[in-house]
């Protein structure tokens, strides 16, 4: 007769039929009690927007607010993430130059989503423009107002793609900001 290894199964099988049917029960029972006794793991609720927390982004400059909130798919000199987000260069001058890519600019999902106030979005965005746009940036660009980022966040991108293809299209024909 050869001896085989008992499986974990089988091996939890016969220890509980060496056990005293009372011992058992009592096991048993002293598990399920353990287990409702146990706190319930509390759920974390996922992040709210809070505009409150906005205020707080006035203490830092655009450079920071970049680093913080865009070098993370963008990187620090703009090179992006390949097949995540396009690179910060001269097609943001311009975009910049024409109406609807301005507003494209500050529609972008994770823009429009900062966790910072319209104001310190502005300084950003105008940094990020000034920055990144190269020589293809208008000599009479204005910079970014915190009016047109509260604007934005109410009329966020909804097909991105299309959006882009169709500004892009605005700013290869040369047409004027409005």
């Amino acid at each position: 007769m050869t001896y085989a290894p008992a499986s974990p199964t089988t091996k939890g099988r016969r220890l509980i039929g060496r056990l005293h049917p009372t011992r058992a029960a009592a096991a048993v029972a002293a598990l399920l009690v353990t287990s409702v006794a146990l706190p319930r793991p509390v759920r974390a609720e996922p992040p709210r927007y809070v505009p409150e927390a906005r205020a707080e982004s006035h203490r830092y400059t655009p450079e920071v607010n970049y680093a913080l909130h865009c070098q993370g798919c963008h990187l620090a000199d703009g090179r992006a993430t390949p097949d995540l987000v396009p690179p910060l260069d001269a097609t943001l001058g311009r975009l910049a130059a024409t109406r609807d890519g301005r507003a494209y600019l500050v529609r972008l999902p994770n823009v429009v989503s900062a966790q910072i106030d319209d104001a310190a979005t502005a300084a950003l965005m105008t940094w990020v423009v000034q920055r990144f746009g190269g020589a293809s940036l208008p000599q009479d660009f204005a910079p970014y107002t915190a009016d047109e980022i509260a604007a934005a966040r109410r009329a966020p991108l909804v097909d991105l793609d299309a959006e882009r293809r169709r500004v892009l299209a605005l700013a290869g024909s040369g047409e004027p900001a409005r």
